[in-house]
């Protein structure tokens, strides 16, 4: 595992510690670090990858617990924005991701329905996503 694989959830909130600017380049490391078949595009089976990682107790799901452990693990100060990423993602509000929840996720990065998420597309939602949460970050630099 590089150094730089913090999975899918976790570099967005590391990036946020660190400032996001300049944003495209942010986005880009969290993609290179993501393709971990290095074929350009990013498919299910790597989202599925990404998120194990936070599933501590390994039973198929992600607690919010689970999750804000994580993140606030490797960067303390992120717990607002490691609950509003989790609320993204856990579009069935259950308090859970499983499954369902990472195929939604996978669905808004895949733009054109074609069932791979092209470096193109993941810059866009992620870049719309981080510009829209910015406001977590700024609130904690005061």
């Amino acid at each position: 595992m590089s150094p730089l694989y913090f999975v899918l959830l976790c570099l967005p909130a590391m990036a946020f510690a660190a400032n996001l600017q300049p944003l495209n380049l942010t986005v880009t490391a969290m993609y290179l670090d993501l393709d971990t078949n290095l074929n350009g595009n990013i498919d299910r089976h790597e989202i599925d990858e990404s998120f194990r990682t936070y599933d501590s107790n390994n039973n198929g799901r992600i607690s919010r617990t689970e999750y804000t452990n994580f993140v606030t693990s490797h960067e303390p100060t992120l717990l607002d924005l490691s609950h509003a990423l989790y609320d993204v993602y856990d579009v069935d509000s259950d308090d859970q991701l499983d499954h369902h929840d990472f195929d939604n996720f996978y669905s808004l990065m895949d733009g054109n329905a074609d069932g791979v998420v092209s470096h193109f597309e993941f810059s866009r939602y992620w870049t719309i996503l981080l510009t829209n949460l910015a406001h977590l970050h700024s609130q904690k630099k005061k």
